[in-house]
């Protein structure tokens, strides 16, 4: 029993994990009527892109794909982990709720697959999971030490660094 994957499931996909040629790929087929959403997915090595106009799309970002993103700042010989549209929201978060400018903001999507113990929630998830559960941005996750996956809010303005 061969279970089909549709164009849309494709489509879903791209769009959940930023994958953004693909995802612009599979757009321009679409509204272009080269495919349809219900067809297998198979029929999309058979169509003939245009190239120019996917890379266009692609460029423009048409789609809205990979605006938040994750940022680590090191802070309090830990780092902090934010979900923000850029590092100037990391910043102006992070002196807010830290009374601390921040030296360094790296943007760190290769951890997105990372699972992190969130220990006010008691739960573990991977970052790229845990993203889609925010409703608005940019938010502070936690901290971590180097190397260790739990993540721990501290709140800097109650009166040093607690466990929230």
């Amino acid at each position: 029993m061969n279970e089909i994957i549709t164009v849309k499931e494709m489509l879903d996909y791209a769009m959940e994990f930023d994958v953004k040629r693909l995802a612009h790929q599979i757009f321009w087929a679409v509204t272009t009527d080269k495919i349809q959403l219900t067809d297998d997915s198979g029929r999309l090595l058979e169509i003939h892109f245009d190239a120019e106009a996917i890379r266009e799309m692609t460029e423009k970002n048409l789609l809205g794909l990979g605006r938040i993103k994750l940022y680590v700042v090191p802070s309090f010989n830990q780092y902090a982990f934010y979900y923000a549209n850029n590092i100037l929201e990391v910043s102006g978060l992070h002196q807010s709720l830290f009374n601390e400018r921040p030296v360094r903001i790296i943007e760190s999507q290769r951890l997105q697959t990372k699972v992190m113990y969130f220990v006010d929630l008691d739960a573990e998830y991977a970052l790229i999971d845990f993203k889609k559960t925010i409703i608005e941005f940019p938010v502070y996750l936690g901290h971590a030490a180097p190397q260790q996956y739990h993540l721990y809010r501290l709140d800097r303005q109650k009166g040093g660094h607690k466990i929230v």
